[in-house]
């Protein structure tokens, strides 16, 4: 018979494979997330969400989950974004958006006997949709408005014969419509295709396809 996994003991096991994973996205690389990495922590979140009553941590997980998310967002994020203005804000989401992408497909396959075994009977989000829901609360609902008239911003240079790049709005608009896609709200993505077609007359829209 397995030994028991207490919460404590397991939890502060996960932590530091997470933090191994923050630390690479952030990108320190003196240690890397490796195959090991995952599969020590598959095990050990599959162990700890099998086990029987009490020791079966599954909602507790789920909640951690959520919150490794959360404060990855408000704590190294949300600073990364305030006050950068312009370009150097796009690029800077655009960035965050990706290590968001790569943090919630890393850590959901990490967490997937969740997904398999106790998200579903309960009817919760599933690992991504909790993952892309805590960006778009967070990131988007405060970012949203500036990133929008950043955006625009741009388009009246280029209206006006400026250079912009055009690669960098392309970016931004995906993410709009990413965002989206993978929360399931309408208006990241209205605003993307609304903008895509009132300004096709003057931007280069073989750029601008939104996947």
């Amino acid at each position: 018979m397995s030994k028991i996994i207490n919460f404590e003991e397991g939890w502060g096991f996960i932590q530091q494979g997470i933090k191994k994973l923050k630390n690479n996205l952030e990108g320190f690389h003196e240690t890397q997330f490796t195959a090991d990495d995952y599969s020590l922590l598959y095990t050990t979140i599959y162990r700890m969400c099998s086990q029987k009553l009490p020791h079966d941590y599954s909602m507790i997980l789920y909640d951690k989950y959520k919150e490794v998310f959360e404060e990855y967002i408000k704590s190294t994020v949300l600073p990364s974004l305030r006050g950068k203005k312009d370009e150097l804000l796009l690029r800077e989401l655009v960035q965050r958006w990706s290590n968001q992408k790569t943090m919630t497909r890393c850590l959901s396959r990490c967490f997937h006997y969740l997904d398999r075994y106790f998200i579903k009977r309960r009817g919760l989000n599933s690992l991504e949709e909790t993952a892309f829901l805590s960006f778009y609360n967070l990131v988007y609902v405060e970012m949203h408005h500036q990133v929008m008239q950043t955006i625009i911003a741009m388009i009246d240079r280029k209206r006006a014969g400026g250079p912009i790049d055009e690669i960098l709005i392309n970016n931004a608009l995906n993410f709009y419509s990413e965002i989206g896609d993978r929360t399931g709200k309408t208006d990241p993505k209205h605003f993307a295709e609304t903008f895509i077609k009132e300004n096709a007359a003057i931007y280069s829209m073989s750029r601008l396809q939104i996947e």
